[in-house]
């Protein structure tokens, strides 16, 4: 419809309202809307008597368009103005002249007057736990301006808490210039140019603590890895399936369907209609919340290249499954099915052993290849080095200094040692706290005065500390030594009881007790509510629905409806509302000592038998990680402090443990929360057959065989660990190192190790079954040999050269050295505990008796039966009446205060763990010893397994120290469980010669280092031919770009619209030609289309028919024996031009890029060659010492 002039003039009238009231973007619109319509082709008004009001209105609209340009202008730079303003006001510096300090009104300043700025600053820390410039300015009189510009360097302003006031916002410096440095330092840098500056001393400090960057050589990285892009995984994928670049994937993709259906669906559900990536051919999700990866909207099944499934799939296993499983952390299992009597089905599944090796060794070479792939593309390198970098690499620990700490109120007679305040500062300044000081260095010390001291400055209300159960005495008696005016509540079995629950639960929810100490067995007595428990679950569920929204795998599905039918569940089931719940009592620190014992935490993990780690966990401790869990959502986040002398025991994952409970938070940002995340950061595993000790047959185990990016860890746990390792100053008896007993080599027990030997080489080549003998067996039966002959061979008789002998006679001498103090002594010893029969604690007592020691005053640990008794055998050594006390580490080395008298320590076997060395010997090095000097005994059969496992306890400890020590440098190690002897070292410590160890180590390295010197020379002969043959390649696929430029090009600028009946008769053409006719002899141009010539290549197939479409380039194209769709697919291939110029654009970069790097490498000098050569001499020379002839 052409308008009126009328409804011209009404339309333009009704926009110049609109302009009255500001809505000009909206009246511009809508007269430009009108003028088009009223135009012809020619731009001209259609109506040629309206032209002259039009133009009128048209030049209204004009002067309207400047107008409002101009107001814009006049806007812009009135807010920039403004802006300006603001920002001069806020950075300087002055205060309204009406200001008031809130301190100068407050009571707890009055009276209070410090004579320096700095001092007014210790004293602000000491109060408040933060920096406060008003609270200083009120305690010294001096002006805010003043006290900051003084202060600056030891405290930095943050710009996400200063709210624009110059005073607000600060902190100590070692808090702003710790902690995640990378991002404040992008915060300051922000700030500091929206405000001109003002942060620039932020940006400057930030930089020159910034940690360096790791380099791809340094970040270990696997399938799994959980900050690895899921479009890298899809891109290796591809990469494995066709050998090449994924830019080339999508064509020679698509030939690999049979099914043309098939691909087309595919095509459909999966791939992006513009190719831009085409690596959503292969869709993954990865779910950070479980830790899953899946394929989006299932696995490919038939898409698979020869290659790829004879390299990393079997005949049993396809390769996409072996890929989603190791991106899952998961071993690989094949099962058989076999008739079986004890089965409903009359089926059994069962391990198919040779297949399951098979495929573990496929996964592992997958591994590898991804691996080798992955740092091979200089873009992607960068990409993913600076992901690893900005997320885990760029933090910086804080060190807390308590020296500025007054502690009011605590008992003058008492006094902390250094690392004792530093500690109660990180608990004070810190959200939660793992203190891991070592066995007998005060931790209780540090948890009393740190609880007092959270009261104090009004950060925590009401503390609640959980103790073992039969240390609560110890604990309030300790308790009113450090604060005699502790208002303390204690609560055991008998106050939750049914008579006095009530009564305990309302003094704790109603009174202001400095401290609470309750049991552990009294804390599992406290409930949280089910109501509260709807409460956690609805924070979990919105968490799940939000991951769902943006995609998610089928275990997170499963997961958010289990959440839904349990919060179903709890809706009704009614709470009793005479009972007070734990949520209830509003305590906002949690204090819980010898937190070891809660790291049995039920684990989420689809990693499978995996040795040390429990999935189904204890209920005493998912308990505890559920109040854990309330006290922390009520306190933003923080109010827990766990203190143990041993938080890593049976793995380096018990930290994730520890984590879990101090660090959750930390680990979702870092996307870690998950354990196979966790795992598929720092940890390696390794999958095995082992002999199952109680059924002897065979079992899949899994371990734990290195840790990775172990700095990256050291900084997460020292983030919240507070760790202290005993250097002899804190009030600790003098240990001067330990005291070697010497047993020497018998003629039966050198006979023994022959025999062990054998056994050795026997497992090691496979000639006995391993239900019948293995290394955990041979090393077990080693340490019975070197304890004593008697345990392993019931003919051997007595000697006074064995261990038990030796032993008994160095505790009498120490008994009788000892006698006019009553000093005590303790006897560790694991195996052959009191039992029927032959046994090393009988046998031990029965000699020390015999050599003078009264019955009475000797004591076995395992002759305690109940706690009451425990009790009193502890209470009899520290009065001395008992002298001497043998039991195990499990039985003795936990919670056992008896170290007032002990002198000595023995170790009659080696411990297992280092966790239980370090229980052993704390129960002597420990504060509060009354004597000066102890020792501490090993006793070490020449010749046996003891000297080595001691070195390879104390190594393992080390490392363990150094981890939470957080010095570690090494950037991987091995874990520290059980130490179970290998074949190399049984085979060396039996044959008496550490030469045959040496020899096993280097000519292992040897093979490792030849694998990897063919493994470059390959490389280099690749890169070679790279160099030769790219250039070619490139030029090639850069005439194709310029082709198809120009066809692009011509299309867009020439392509016409075609008939009905043009096209009709141009699809006819085509059929006649291509589809009726006998096949052409050679090639003819049958036609032109949108100036390109259709050719009909010679003796076309009738099943694949193809024509071409040639212009300055020729493309082939698909066509079906339908008609309609052949001049369809002809249209599809013009309208695609650009996206193939694109294609080759990127292939032709990607190519030089990938040329370049080649010819970088290409005259690489070979790194292997001097290790082969040293090497190869320092096995000739270990060789010629062992008499070694090569040519036999």
């Amino acid at each position: 419809m052409i308008p009126t002039v009328s409804s011209l003039s009404a339309a333009l009238e009704s926009v110049l309202r609109q302009l009255e009231s500001n809505d000009y973007n909206g009246s511009i619109q809508a007269i430009d809307n009108l003028i088009d319509i009223a135009k012809n082709k020619k731009g001209e008004i259609r109506v040629a008597e309206q032209k002259e009001r039009a133009e009128k209105r048209l030049e209204q609209l004009n002067i309207l368009r400047k107008q409002e340009e101009e107001r814009r202008i006049a806007e812009e730079q009135a807010r920039k103005a403004a802006q300006e303003a603001h920002i001069l006001e806020v950075t300087s510096m002055d205060l309204p002249l009406d200001w008031t300090n809130i301190y100068d009104t407050e009571p707890s300043t009055q009276g209070v007057f410090v004579e320096s700025i700095s001092d007014g600053y210790i004293k602000c820390l000491n109060n408040l736990g933060r920096v406060d410039i008003e609270y200083i300015a009120s305690i010294t009189g001096e002006d805010y301006k003043n006290i900051i510009n003084r202060l600056k360097g030891s405290i930095y302003q943050d710009p996400d808490k200063w709210e624009e006031c110059f005073f607000k916002g600060w902190m100590p410096a070692d808090e702003y210039l710790s902690g995640n440095i990378g991002e404040k330092l992008k915060t300051a840098k922000r700030a500091t140019e929206e405000y001109h500056g003002y942060f620039d001393a932020n940006v400057e400090a930030l930089t020159k603590v910034l940690p360096d960057s790791v380099s791809a050589d340094q970040i270990y990285i696997t399938l799994g890895s959980p900050w690895v892009p899921t479009d890298v995984i899809s891109e290796f994928v591809m990469y494995l399936n066709e050998g090449i670049d994924y830019t080339e994937y999508i064509p020679i993709f698509s030939r690999r369907f049979d099914d043309k259906d098939a691909y087309s669906k595919f095509c459909k559900k999966y791939a992006r209609r513009n190719y831009d990536s085409p690596t959503e051919s292969y869709p993954l999700i990865h779910d950070e919340i479980t830790g899953t990866w899946q394929w989006s909207g299932g696995r490919p099944k038939k898409w698979c290249s020869h290659d790829f499934v004879n390299r990393f799939g079997t005949d049993r296993l396809n390769p996409y499954d072996v890929l989603i499983k190791t991106l899952n952390m998961q071993s690989i299992a094949v099962y058989d099915s076999i008739s079986s009597t004890n089965s409903k089905s009359g089926k059994q599944r069962v391990v198919n052993q040779t297949e399951t090796t098979i495929t573990l060794e496929k996964q592992n070479l997958l591994i590898e290849e991804f691996q080798k792939w992955v740092w091979t593309q200089p873009t992607r390198k960068e990409r993913l080095e600076k992901i690893y970098n900005e997320r885990y690499a760029c933090t910086k620990v804080r060190h807390f200094d308590g020296s500025f700490l007054e502690l009011p109120g605590l008992n003058p007679k008492f006094e902390l040692f250094k690392y004792q305040k530093d500690a109660v500062a990180r608990i004070m300044f810190s959200p939660n706290t793992l203190l891991a000081h070592d066995v007998g260095a005060g931790k209780t010390y540090v948890m009393i005065v740190a609880g007092m001291e959270l009261k104090r400055i009004g950060v925590s209300e009401k503390n609640m500390y959980v103790v073992p159960n039969n240390i609560l005495g110890q604990w309030k008696k300790l308790f009113l030594k450090l604060y005699p005016h502790a208002c303390i509540k204690t609560v055991e079995a008998k106050d939750l009881n049914s008579a006095n629950r009530k009564r305990t639960l309302t003094d704790i929810r109603d009174k202001d007790y400095d401290a609470i100490i309750i049991t552990y067995s009294s804390f599992e007595k406290l409930t949280i509510s089910n109501a509260y428990y709807m409460v956690m679950l609805d924070d979990e569920i919105e968490k799940q629905e939000q991951a769902i929204q943006h995609g998610s795998t089928s275990k997170l599905q499963n997961r958010a409806k289990k959440n839904k039918e349990l919060r179903s569940e709890l809706l009704f089931t009614a709470d009793d509302p005479d009972e007070i719940y734990f949520n209830d009592l509003g305590i906002t620190s949690l204090f819980v000592d010898e937190a070891h014992n809660f790291k049995n935490v039920p684990i989420d993990t689809k990693i499978d038998r995996v040795m040390g780690i429990n999935k189904v966990g204890s209920k005493k401790c998912q308990d505890m990680m559920d109040k854990v869990h309330v006290i922390q959502r009520e306190n933003n986040g923080r109010g827990i402090i766990f203190a143990t002398g041993t938080p890593i025991t049976n793995s380096i994952t018990d930290a994730y443990i520890m984590q879990r409970y101090v660090q959750e938070s930390q680990l979702e940002l870092l996307g870690l929360q998950n354990f196979d995340s966790w795992v598929g950061m720092f940890a390696e595993k390794n999958t095995g057959f082992e002999i199952d000790v109680d059924t002897s047959n065979y079992r899949m185990a899994t371990r734990f065989a290195k840790f990775h990016n172990i700095p990256e860890l050291t900084n997460m746990i020292a983030a919240f660990a507070d760790f202290h390792s005993m250097a002899g100053n804190e009030d600790l008896p003098d240990f001067n190192g330990y005291k070697d007993v010497l047993i020497p080599k018998t003629a039966p027990f050198r006979d023994y190790l022959s025999r062990i030997s054998e056994r050795a080489e026997q497992v090691r080549t496979g000639q006995v079954p391993r239900t019948e003998d293995n290394m955990l067996l041979i090393t077990t039966d080693g340490r019975k040999a070197a304890l004593d002959m008697r345990l392993v061979d019931g003919k051997a008789a007595f000697t006074t050269d064995s261990k038990v002998f030796k032993c008994a006679d160095t505790v009498y001498q120490i008994y009788k050295r000892g006698n006019q103090r009553n000093t005590t002594q303790l006897i560790f010893c694991d195996t052959s505990t009191p039992k029927e029969g032959f046994n090393i604690y009988d046998e031990l007592k029965s000699l020390l008796v015999r050599m003078g020691i009264p019955d009475n005053e000797i004591a076995f640990i395992h002759d305690a039966t109940s706690e009451a008794k425990r009790q009193a055998i502890f209470s009899q050594v520290r009065a001395g009446g008992i002298r001497v006390l043998i039991g195990s580490t499990f039985k003795l080395g936990l919670g056992v205060n008896v170290q007032n008298r002990m002198e000595a320590l023995h170790h009659l076997d080696v411990p297992w763990r280092p966790a239980d060395m370090v229980q052993r010997e704390g129960r002597i090095l420990r504060q509060g010893n009354q004597n000066d000097t102890i020792e501490i005994y090993r006793y070490i059969t020449e010749g046996s397994f003891d000297a080595y496992s001691w070195q390879l306890l104390e190594t393992k400890q080390r490392f363990i120290t150094d981890i939470l020590g957080g010095v570690i440098e090494d950037r991987e190690g091995q874990d520290v469980d059980d130490t179970v002897l290998n074949y190399a070292e049984v085979k060396a410590l039996a044959v008496g010669n550490p030469l045959i160890k040496k020899r096993i180590e280097v000519n292992n390295e040897l093979m490792k280092q030849r694998l990897l010197n063919l493994k470059f020379v390959k490389d280099m002969e690749k890169f070679s031919s790279i160099a030769m043959s790219y250039p070619g390649e490139i030029e090639r696929l850069d005439r194709l770009r310029r082709l198809a430029m120009a066809d692009e090009y011509y299309f867009a600028g020439f392509g016409r619209k075609y008939t009905e009946q043009e096209r009709q008769e141009i699809r006819e053409l085509i059929q006649q030609k291509v589809l009726v006719e006998e096949p052409l002899e050679k090639s003819s141009i049958i036609m032109e289309y949108q100036g390109f010539d259709i050719i009909a290549p010679a003796k076309v197939s009738r099943i694949h028919p193809v024509v071409y479409v040639q212009r300055a380039g020729k493309y082939r194209v698909e066509i079906s024996d339908n008609r309609v769709s052949a001049l369809l697919a002809i249209d599809r291939c013009l309208n695609t031009l650009t996206k193939r110029r694109m294609d080759l654009e990127k292939s032709v970069k990607e190519k030089r890029e990938f040329y370049e790097y080649a010819c970088s490498q290409v005259d690489n000098e070979n790194p292997y060659s001097s290790k082969l050569y040293e090497l190869e001499r320092k096995l000739d020379e270990i060789d010629s010492k062992l008499g070694v002839d090569k040519e036999k």
